[in-house]
């Protein structure tokens, strides 16, 4: 019996010493997303650059900044308005900017939108709590030295002042495009597998 349980010693030392060994952490695959974008006509925005962003703050805005992903590749609609973003830490929130097919311009890392929380005289000073726009579209109008609202935008009136409501917002000759809806950035949650639809006001 002792001589047995000797020649098995081995055996169980290799059992445990292959036992002992850390497990390796498996990689966690990349977090996907899938969407629609199309412009408020329906039609599909075909041929457009989308680029997921952060939102950060500052100390005087809740919405600052927007910075741009680089670790999340730009995903371009298809013919329905259909894309695929890949990527991203899930269960965060984020915002999209684009450029519009033939658009040829280098993207900074950050852009700031300090300037979209800003008010202006109202054009209806004795109206408040009203949104303003809604029965004839307002032409296209610069926003600060930056930006350009585009055709169809709403403002919220609050007495003397008014702030920008929903819009599709241009920043510089050619872009990029972010949307405004209801005061703020356009925000969306992004968890592993989530589909969405994205909609351009001005389109």
């Amino acid at each position: 019996m002792l001589r047995r349980l000797t020649a098995c010693l081995p055996l169980l030392a290799l059992a445990l010493s292959s036992g002992s060994q850390p497990l390796q952490a498996q990689p966690k695959p990349a977090a996907t997303a899938t969407g629609v974008f199309v412009g408020r006509s329906g039609k599909p925005m075909a041929g457009a650059r989308l680029i997921l962003c952060d939102v950060l703050e500052d100390r005087e805005f809740v919405y600052a900044r927007l910075r741009l992903l680089s670790s999340v590749p730009v995903a371009t609609a298809d013919a329905q308005g259909r894309f695929r973003l890949q990527g991203f830490k899930p269960g965060a929130t984020y915002t999209l900017v684009y450029t519009l097919p033939g658009a040829s311009l280098a993207l900074p890392a950050e852009i700031s939108i300090r300037s979209l929380n800003a008010t202006d005289r109202s054009i209806a000073p004795l109206l408040r709590n009203a949104e303003l726009g809604t029965f004839e579209p307002f032409p296209e109008r610069a926003w600060g030295p930056a930006f350009t609202l585009l055709k169809g935008h709403t403002f919220w009136s609050e007495g003397p002042q008014m702030k920008i409501w929903n819009a599709t917002v241009r920043r510089g000759k050619e872009g990029p495009y972010l949307e405004m809806r209801r005061g703020v950035i356009w925000l969306q949650k992004l968890d592993d597998k989530t589909n969405f639809k994205f909609e351009a006001w001005s389109f």
